[in-house]
């Protein structure tokens, strides 16, 4: 449900928005086709200014079994996407007079730890101090049976505070899950059901709904990761522990109508919309603002299981993006970023996929395998061997399979990892590793 590092960190320069041509476009479906050609991408994108659609395409596979093309009627996972639905219906309920910014977690959840001090504002801008619930090492036995509101709540109420309410900001998926919660106790409705009725409904939105098991005869879409030269299908997490967290399936298209319709204030009121994008130590109250070059957007990007997702909207330019993928093993930032240069009429070239892989031998791989940490670094990185390649896993997540290049190099693409070790494929250093993702740069040493 959580991309673990901000994207869209431009070098700033002056720009307007571009007047494209079909000429223009042309540029960005070759783009799309070389992914889609090299099995970089799978998903779609849909560009919006205002109410018009000034592009869109769509790449790969919905479901790889049954060869079924994606389309613009493809829904996919968005993963964290959901919180900016979750904000705002909180902030429906506020302007309905049923709760305030100000309303302590007590007055719905007094047996949770601070709830007392901990308020609706704490939630939604991540600083109430709960312990992030997904990221407990039994989190992935356990993300694909059903789970109901009251075990998820023995979960939440058993962990110890991270810090105390509004002493910091820290990005938890336990802050959505409660008010996901709130939302259903305060209407006696399920979140699905005032999903439905506040926002889909009344705005159109007839491709976004509350997930449930993947069903590809109702054009959703299945997850996959690339591995041994194909597509290979990864399993689902049931929705039940989601919930306002990460639970709404969507399509580009529909996430386009949902961000025009959001700031240009014609779902929640001026002063609401203000609150919400308030940032407070780098959190909206669902929110982030992502810079690019010049301008900004404020959106939410998502990860879950294989599918990822990012929806941002320019306020200087009324122009808003999504991209949705359900297979990728290409940097989502790359993407994102290619995009905006063709919409803001910036050069940029056509990547070229011939770097060399190495064969690393197996006893060279055997003595990698471990824990590393780093204290910059919020989270162990473990790497485990499997089936003679090495996989990267990080608390709360599945491992993710790692590619092989020359000079101690192994890489992640989906999310821009690069896990470099000194040393060349016959004699790497053991020990210790850098970290190299999103232009930071992290020193791991094996526990």
């Amino acid at each position: 449900m959580r991309t673990l590092i901000t994207i869209l960190f431009i070098t700033k320069l002056s720009f307007g928005l571009y007047a494209q041509t079909s000429e223009d476009w042309s540029q960005l479906d070759a783009y799309f086709k070389l992914l889609e050609d090299n099995n970089k991408f799978m998903g779609g994108i849909a560009i919006y200014k205002g109410d018009e659609r000034l592009y869109e395409y769509y790449s790969g596979l919905s479901s790889v079994k049954e060869e079924r093309h994606a389309n613009y009627q493809t829904r996919y996972r968005i993963g964290s996407v959901t919180k900016i639905f979750t904000a705002v219906m909180i902030f429906q309920l506020i302007e309905e007079g049923r709760l305030s910014l100000d309303t302590k977690l007590a007055e719905y959840y007094p047996q949770i730890t601070n709830s007392g001090k901990i308020t609706i504002s704490h939630l939604l801008n991540h600083r109430s101090g709960l312990h992030e619930y997904t990221t407990q090492e039994s989190f992935i036995g356990i993300k694909n049976k059903a789970w109901h509101k009251g075990e998820l709540m023995g979960m939440i109420v058993n962990y110890p505070i991270d810090f105390e309410p509004g002493e910091r900001a820290r990005y938890s998926n336990t802050n959505y899950l409660l008010l996901g919660f709130i939302i259903e106790r305060l209407n006696d409705e399920s979140f699905s059901i005032q999903l439905e009725n506040k926002i889909t409904t009344p705005f159109l939105l007839t491709g976004t709904r509350y997930g449930g098991d993947i069903n590809t005869a109702m054009y959703e879409a299945n997850s996959y990761v690339f591995r041994n030269k194909q597509w290979e299908q990864l399993s689902e997490t049931d929705m039940s522990i989601a919930r306002g967290a990460g639970a709404i399936i969507s399509t580009p298209r529909d996430l386009n109508v949902f961000a025009q319709a959001l700031f240009q204030k014609r779902i929640i009121s001026e002063a609401s919309l203000d609150s919400l994008v308030t940032i407070d130590d780098g959190f909206g109250r669902g929110v982030f603002a992502y810079p690019y070059k010049d301008r900004f957007a404020w959106g939410h990007n998502g990860n879950i299981d294989g599918f990822q997702s990012h929806l941002s909207y320019f306020p200087d330019d009324s122009l808003s993006i999504s991209v949705l993928g359900n297979g990728m093993s290409y940097p989502l930032n790359e993407i994102i970023t290619t995009a905006l240069n063709s919409c803001y009429g910036f050069e940029y070239e056509l990547p070229v996929f011939s770097q060399k892989l190495a064969n690393i031998p197996i006893e060279v791989l055997n003595n990698l395998e471990g824990n590393y940490v780093c204290p910059e670094y919020p989270v162990k990185i473990s790497l485990v061997l499997k089936e003679e390649r090495l996989y990267a896993q990080i608390a709360g997540h599945e491992a993710f399979p790692l590619t092989q290049y020359e000079n101690g190099s192994f890489r992640f693409e989906p999310i821009g990892m690069e896990i470099k070790f000194e040393g060349d494929l016959h004699s790497i250093i053991m020990g210790s590793f850098v970290l190299h993702q999103r232009g930071a740069t992290f020193n791991f040493i094996k526990e």
